[in-house]
């Protein structure tokens, strides 16, 4: 037996080489070339974003969906349409850009106001209002299967909160008190009547008679004004040597020199 192997080994070879190709298609997959990428999802206020942030960030987006925070996902997915991974990226990148501005303005709901909010939050509200009941079976069983706590229930409340305050900053019109309003549409539109006087020049001409003394007082009085810069003029006589004589040399140069 091992005589024939060792004799029809290359026949055996190329056999085995065609046996193992199909094992290769099939038991080892192609490479997931998404998984290659860049780890960083986008580039928000001279900031990174990896994409577990994102992924974590998309998790809250399931969140306020199961909550029935439906007006903020609206808010903030506005123009997604009903592309789902549209709707995950703008809600991504618009809740960055919330906190960010949100912290920059100096917005922080108080506690006591996300609390009241959290209480009516459709998710744990029944006949009678605030379901505990229901809240327990909320971060029960909706929380821990995503790997979220109550704080991300407290956290998404604080950016709604956060949300509409901004909205109301930019909601809110300027006050301006009526009799400003007056003043500045009877500037505009009001009817002025204007007397014009003319003067001839040459009606007080005849009448009017300058003396060296007036001029000279009048030159006393606006000397400052009449003063000016000192001035000089100077010339200046070349004497230079032309290029042929600047190559002369010894006696020749002196001569041209004197």
């Amino acid at each position: 037996m091992m005589k024939f192997l060792r004799k029809h080994r290359h026949w055996l070879m190329v056999v085995i080489a065609i046996l193992a190709i199909p094992f290769i298609f099939y038991f080892v997959q192609r490479p997931d070339y998404g998984a290659m990428r860049s780890d960083r999802f986008a580039r928000v206020y001279d900031r990174n974003v990896s994409m577990l942030e994102a992924q974590q960030t998309a998790r809250l987006f399931d969140l306020a969906q199961a909550l029935g925070m439906s007006d903020f996902v609206q808010s903030l997915t506005a123009g997604a349409g009903q592309n789902q991974n549209q709707a995950y990226a703008q809600f991504i990148l618009n809740l960055l850009v919330l906190r960010h501005e949100a912290d920059r303005l100096g917005i922080r709901p108080s506690t006591s106001e996300v609390a009241d909010r959290v209480r009516n939050l459709p998710a744990f509200n029944g006949n009678g209002g605030f379901d505990f009941k229901k809240f327990g079976d909320f971060v029960q069983n909706g929380l821990a299967p995503r790997g979220l706590g109550e704080e991300h229930i407290e956290q998404l409340v604080r950016d709604e909160l956060c949300l509409n305050q901004i909205k109301q900053l930019l909601a809110a019109g300027v006050s301006i008190p009526e009799a400003e309003i007056n003043a500045n549409y009877e500037r505009s539109y009001e009817k002025l009547y204007v007397s014009v006087i003319r003067f001839r020049p040459a009606d007080f001409e005849k009448e009017i008679k300058v003396g060296d003394d007036d001029v000279q007082k009048y030159f006393e009085t606006h000397k400052t004004e009449l003063k000016s810069e000192e001035k000089r003029k100077v010339e200046v006589v070349s004497l230079a040597l032309s290029d042929d004589q600047k190559k002369l040399t010894g006696k020749e140069r002196i001569e041209i020199l004197q």
